[in-house]
């Protein structure tokens, strides 16, 4: 069933912006009581806040909700100069938290998810737990391929610009591009994460130097994960080419208090292939958890 024919009964988000260390974070604030929990929603790569639009709704009813765009990525600042990466990305997150005042539910999708077990294994004291959508631990060969990918596109430094959003549309591509998702889902993602320019003309809501990071990272922190003591929800699409069955076990069987599920009917974005089963996972895990 396609997930928009339950988009009339959604709350309405507010956007809202913070800044850390002078660069404004654009997030999404879905409403919910943080008397219960705070989620905190950090998309992947190339991404945007919007990769969350299904799956925020159905878990404000458990806590307040809040999805992050990484600076240089959607509504977000462009960091000046170009620091992008890892540990740049941790420190945003932990702006964000202390910004919001409360310990959270981190919750990670693909880059988001490497940058989530990083900030877990660095910031343990706040997060009440850990949850890993579809994310390496450390790079996979794909993923490398990728980044290689976007390295590479990365190198003029300018920001492509194209027609008319109807050309938007046409370039828009997940990567990896397995999905379940609609056409007409896919386009409306498109043009949730381009804009107008003065010029008329249209681009996607990206800095090219968040690409040219030079390595993923996340062996740095593959010793740590051993630690973590809070509780860890590990979610994989069932039909991910990015993260296979088998990665996925081996970092739930290092991590003690951990939990694993697949997603069916889901390739590596999960969240938008099947955000009710994405849902449905994370409210299962925090009300038996937490």
């Amino acid at each position: 069933m396609a997930h928009q024919q339950a988009a009339t009964a959604w709350p309405e988000p507010t956007s809202r912006f913070v800044e850390v260390d002078g660069v404004k974070l654009h997030y999404l604030d879905w409403g919910g009581d943080p008397s219960k929990h705070t989620f905190l929603l950090l998309h992947g790569g190339a991404a945007h806040v919007h990769w969350w639009d299904a799956v925020a709704p159905l878990l404000v009813a458990h806590g307040r909700v809040i999805a992050l765009d990484f600076r240089g990525h959607g509504r977000s600042g462009w960091a000046n100069p170009p620091h992008y990466g890892p540990q740049w990305y941790l420190h945003d997150v932990r702006g964000v938290i202390e910004h919001l005042g409360t310990r959270v539910i981190l919750v990670g999708h693909s880059m988001g998810g490497a940058v989530a077990q990083w900030f877990a294994t660095t910031y343990p004291d706040q997060l009440e737990a850990l949850i890993v959508a579809d994310a390496p631990h450390g790079p996979p060969p794909l993923l490398r391929r990728l980044m290689w990918r976007w390295r590479r596109k990365a190198r003029g430094g300018a920001r492509p610009q194209l027609e008319s959003a109807e050309a938007i549309k046409r370039k828009f591509r997940l990567q990896p591009p397995g999905t379940y998702l609609t056409k007409p889902d896919l386009e409306r993602l498109a043009l949730l994460g381009s804009e107008q320019l003065a010029n008329g003309r249209w681009a996607f809501r990206l800095d090219p130097n968040t690409r040219a990071w030079r390595k993923f990272e996340g062996r740095t922190r593959k010793p740590q994960i051993k630690k973590l003591r809070m509780p860890v929800l590990i979610l994989r699409g069932v039909e991910s080419t990015l993260v296979r069955a088998g990665q996925a076990r081996r970092m739930h069987r290092k991590i003690r208090h951990s939990t694993f599920k697949e997603i069916p009917r889901a390739f590596h974005h999960l969240s938008l292939d099947n955000p009710a089963g994405t849902a449905e996972a994370i409210i299962e895990f925090v009300e038996s958890a937490l």
